[in-house]
């Protein structure tokens, strides 16, 4: 099979291409040395793993279970739990844990569906939580 990389696609092409639909599909592998050295991303606190580019960060202002939290666009290298309904600071949504496909460490989870319009943007995308995660690379 032809690396991406032989085709005269970039690291940075090849990364984008491996994040995952909010909207559903699989969530892909992506090792760290895949993408440039300078390229910020959100790892495991675990293990390391790779979940997240920070070019996918939405908002830095959410609470998770343990304190400060991210919303984002996609992930990486993650796994979902089984959906369920969840009180959360805003109401009753529906979303499913997230884990570190490495480690299977929980690391957040996934918004699936919302209980008021005014909610909604949230749908189809990820809490990582702060304590669960570390940022790597040159962050801005």
């Amino acid at each position: 099979m032809q690396s991406p990389l032989s085709s005269g696609a970039t690291r940075l092409d090849v990364a984008n291409s491996l994040l995952l639909n909010p909207k559903g599909g699989t969530l892909s592998r992506l090792d760290l040395h895949q993408l440039p050295d300078d390229k910020p991303v959100f790892a495991c606190a675990k293990c390391s793993e790779v979940l997240a580019l920070q070019d996918e960060l939405v908002s830095q202002a959410f609470t998770g279970r343990s304190g400060r939290a991210y919303l984002m666009n996609s992930t990486i290298n993650t796994n979902l739990g089984k959906r369920e309904e969840r009180k959360l600071i805003t109401g009753r949504h529906t979303v499913a844990d997230l884990h570190c496909a490495s480690c299977d460490a929980e690391v957040g989870w996934m918004y699936i569906k919302a209980p008021t319009g005014d909610q909604r943007y949230k749908e189809g995308r990820y809490i990582l939580e702060e304590a669960q995660i570390v940022k790597e690379n040159n962050w801005r």
